[in-house]
């Protein structure tokens, strides 16, 4: 069975605003609905599940920084049992987004990304930043290097690759390439 719809869950607004960026603006990654559920801490629920089309994938991006609990084994199971779900794909962040963030752009420290004066400024500014597109590219964002890290978890792959759109990310590095 083909997965027709997208569905994203991420941990909070940092990713979301993230994942807006890498669909919409850079185009590197499947479009699909975001929505904020920390699927390691937070139950799925059966109304939730209601929600979503038949055949969609369904994405969880999660930090790795806290230890793995019981709930994200739980919402697997529970997602396995959906009849809408298609496929599910698992996107450990190792440790967390500004780890990831760090990995994937030329920059030294998180911090250097938006030009913030600390990490609890960098969250500040990663909300309010509207060009968070050019930000990227002008760190040489590399979508191979994003996400690309195995998970802790013996039984969690990283499947990053499914939602990847290799076109568009070819399109996106060639242009930012030419940008420099």
């Amino acid at each position: 069975m083909k997965s027709k719809v997208v569905q994203y869950y991420v941990e909070g607004e940092d990713e979301a605003r993230l994942i807006q960026v890498l669909k919409n603006d850079l185009c590197v990654i499947r479009p699909g609905k975001v929505q904020k559920l920390n699927v390691m801490q937070d139950p799925l629920s059966d109304a939730r599940l209601m929600t979503l089309k038949s055949r969609t994938m369904v994405v969880l991006i999660f930090d790795t920084d806290i230890g793995y609990t019981t709930i994200l084994g739980e919402n697997l199971e529970k997602l396995r049992k959906c009849p809408a779900v298609a496929e599910i794909v698992t996107i450990p962040q190792v440790p967390n987004l500004e780890g990831e963030l760090v990995r994937s752009c030329d920059i030294k420290q998180i911090t250097d990304l938006l030009g913030s004066k600390s990490k609890a400024e960098f969250k500040t500014d990663w909300l309010r930043t509207k060009n968070l597109a050019a930000k990227l590219i002008e760190h040489r964002f590399n979508i191979k290097q994003f996400w690309c890290q195995q998970s802790p978890y013996r039984d969690i792959k990283n499947e990053s690759q499914k939602i990847w759109c290799p076109a568009s990310s070819r399109q996106f590095r060639q242009s930012s390439l030419k940008d420099k």
